[in-house]
């Protein structure tokens, strides 16, 4: 039909024509390809958030399963119990009515702060085992990060917690209706020769005002293998929540939480308070994680608002829970919407240029719009390497370059939080120094090169400092916080480059040192480790002196595995106390110990 038109139209009618065409095919893919790009971005980064929060719960949980597994084989855990049971039973009459008046009803405190009553004043067996063992738990469940602490006689009588709540000096097994420490501790008798822990989901607890409360339990045995009683702690549902109310990176719609057996949350909302046990979420996400699926999808959420769901199974202790991370769907198709307000832009821009121009500019136009392509097609394939040029070009071009600027920062971004999460969950937040779980790390790591390397040999040095309970108890806790932080740095000054430091929490410090075999470097440094507290810790011209008491335990010598070093490293530094205190002792001192007892 253009035979007849001229060639000098025709031409850049054809032209013009080819090249609108081509304008508007590329506009199309490239729009397809960036919205691709975003949606999958969108999904990739809430399950990476997902997943943060899943390994952190993971570590958070699997140290409060170790710390309950160590305190239940201590000495001082088993001591108590021994102290406890036998004052329980010298009460005469109604035991629990009497302790309840003694340390509830006449406690001087206000509720929430019974615990900061050290004994009652009746001469009593029982309140003279309290005032020695009260000021241990009560720093133990603050440096642990627990609600309270439980210590329950075979029989079901609570014969000690910190708190001093309505539980106290009860017995958990003659109670109306099943309570969750109740059922913490049935499970520990019932699987007393477990090693792992016994978990107690989250339940109403009368007791803590019928806030939700989980209990953790193990059995505790003496010397002899017979069973003491059972030793629980109440999990703090704040630093659950703590966990999964972080919200970088999760916009203003995204929030992540927890969902348990009974699809109740198991953590508050971020949009609705009290959410814990309060709330039903039966959604298609719950559903599947609970069924140990995991994955990503858009979904109503339990207000019945479209979200981009990201779900995972999380199992703790036997009991599975879901782990969920969403954000409303209108906020994640909301970069859509101004990526197609830009494309539209660019296309009517070019659609004039081309109709002024011709296919003068036709080469022109395409060169930058297929480099503009390559360069989101990189990005899409999530190579962040990928540099994004910002020319000095005004048009929509360098809106389309700065837009996909923003997507690769969004990127780094994410992989920032990861690391500082990370650094978080191995680092002890007072003194900034290693936490037990990185020291367990490392030890591994330096036992497996021992292995490897001929004449090697790695030292574990347990420190508890001498004279600090008293101190932190009589100039209070901001002093004592100040004094660990010194003495942190007055460790670290005592070793290599190569050598290691921990804070294992509480007073107690951890030492690995790795050495060719015969070398005098564990007691050297510990002698330096006690040198280095001789200068004494100022208070208001009242200068306070501490010491250490050290315990060494040396690979391959005294054991070959990490967690007979650390038990035998504790021995020993109990040794080291019994000694005279401020000194240190060898593990293997302690089978010469038992041969003299002997």
């Amino acid at each position: 039909m253009l035979r007849d038109v001229r060639i000098t139209l025709k031409f850049p009618l054809v032209m013009i024509c080819f090249a609108l065409l081509a304008a508007l095919v590329t506009g199309t893919v490239a729009y397809l390809q960036a919205t691709s790009a975003l949606y999958d971005g969108a999904k990739s980064h809430l399950y990476a958030l997902l997943e943060s929060r899943e390994q952190t719960l993971a570590r958070y949980f699997g140290d409060v399963e170790s710390e309950l597994i160590f305190h239940a084989q201590s000495p001082l855990i088993r001591s108590s119990f021994n102290d406890f049971n036998v004052a329980w039973k010298d009460i005469e009459g109604n035991r629990s009515q009497y302790l309840q008046k003694k340390y509830i009803t006449d406690n001087p405190f206000s509720a929430g702060q019974k615990n900061k009553y050290l004994s009652a004043v009746d001469g009593s067996a029982y309140s003279n085992v309290h005032r020695k063992y009260h000021p241990i738990f009560n720093t133990l469940i603050v440096t642990a990060n627990f609600y309270d602490i439980f210590l329950i006689d075979v029989e079901g009588n609570i014969v000690y917690t910190a708190l001093k709540e309505n539980d106290f000096a009860t017995n958990v097994l003659e109670t109306d209706r099943p309570t969750g420490l109740g059922i913490a501790f049935k499970l520990a008798i019932e699987r007393q020769n477990n090693l792992e822990p016994s978990f107690s989901d989250f339940l109403p607890y009368a007791p803590s005002g019928n806030e939700p409360a989980g209990f953790i339990s193990k059995a505790v045995f003496d010397e002899k293998g017979e069973l003491l009683g059972v030793l629980a702690f109440q999990i703090s549902i704040d630093l659950i929540n703590s966990i999964m109310h972080v919200t970088a990176g999760m916009g203003e719609s995204g929030e992540t939480y927890l969902v348990g057996p009974g699809k109740l949350m198991r953590s508050d909302s971020r949009f609705v308070s009290n959410s814990i046990l309060r709330r039903t979420v039966d959604t298609a996400s719950v559903r599947a994680a609970l069924g140990g699926e995991e994955g990503v999808h858009i979904t109503p959420d339990y207000r019945g608002i479209s979200v981009y769901s990201a779900y995972k199974p999380l199992d703790v202790m036997g009991v599975r829970w879901a782990v969920l991370a969403e954000i409303d769907e209108a906020e994640v198709v909301e970069p859509v919407g101004q990526l197609s307000r830009y494309l539209g832009v660019i296309g009517v821009a070019l659609g004039l240029l081309i109709a002024v121009l011709g296919y003068l500019l036709a080469t022109d136009l395409s060169s930058p719009i297929m480099s503009m392509v390559r360069t989101m097609q990189r990005l899409a394939a999530n190579d962040l390497s990928t540099n994004v040029a910002v020319s000095d070009r005004k048009d929509e071009v360098g809106l389309m370059a700065r837009a996909l600027i923003n997507l690769k920062e969004f990127a780094t971004d994410r992989e920032q939080l990861r690391q500082q999460l990370f650094y978080m969950a191995n680092h002890d937040g007072l003194t900034d120094l290693p936490n037990r779980q990185s020291a367990l790390t490392h030890i591994g790591q330096a036992v497996a090169e021992a292995r490897e390397g001929e004449g090697r040999e790695v030292s574990i040095l347990f420190c508890d400092l001498d004279g600090f309970k008293q101190a932190n108890d009589k100039l209070g806790h901001d002093f004592g916080d100040e004094v660990l932080k010194t003495i942190g740095k007055r460790f670290k000054s005592c070793l290599d480059e190569n050598d290691f430091l921990a804070r294992l929490g509480g007073d107690e410090f951890l030492i690995v040192l790795q050495h060719r075999q015969g070398e005098r470097k564990p007691a050297e440094t510990a002698n330096a480790l006690i040198s280095s507290l001789g200068l004494p810790f100022g208070q208001d011209g009242h200068p306070i002196r501490l010491g250490v008491s050290i315990g060494i335990a040396v690979f391959p010598e005294d054991a070959t595995k990490v967690t007979n070093l650390l038990k035998l490293a504790d021995s020993a530094m109990y040794l080291a106390k019994a000694q005279g205190k401020n000194r240190y002792a060898f593990a293997s001192e302690l089978k010469q110990v038992e041969l003299i007892g002997s």
